[in-house]
């Protein structure tokens, strides 16, 4: 692994755009979810954070690659296409399986 490759695919502004246009669509889906889900408090806050636009999609990227090993493999296999081989729905599963973390790490600041 060459966390450079990486970093670099994070800062990458067409990547972090894939990202935050995900983000919208993974938001979307909290706001109307059960609200008996657990943390759907968390959730919906961090949900709302993103629809106003006070998220940085650099760091998600940073957040997303980092906790998908597949997400980072793609990337570490053509570091030069700075994540464009990346499937979205690779992307949307990512930020699926974090949000509840970021919700309630916002929610404890």
């Amino acid at each position: 692994m060459a966390a450079i490759d990486l970093i670099g695919t994070a800062s990458n502004d067409e990547f972090a755009g894939r990202v935050m246009m995900i983000m919208f669509k993974v938001a979307q889906a909290v706001a109307t979810e059960d609200p008996t889900t657990p943390d759907h408090d968390a959730r919906m806050s961090y949900s709302e954070m993103v629809i106003r636009g006070d998220e940085k999609p650099k760091l998600v990227s940073a957040h997303v690659i980092s906790s998908n090993p597949t997400i980072a493999a793609a990337i570490e296999s053509d570091p030069s296409k700075f994540g464009s081989n990346v499937p979205d729905s690779d992307i949307e599963f990512a930020l699926s399986s974090i949000w509840t973390a970021r919700g309630l790490a916002f929610a404890a600041a």
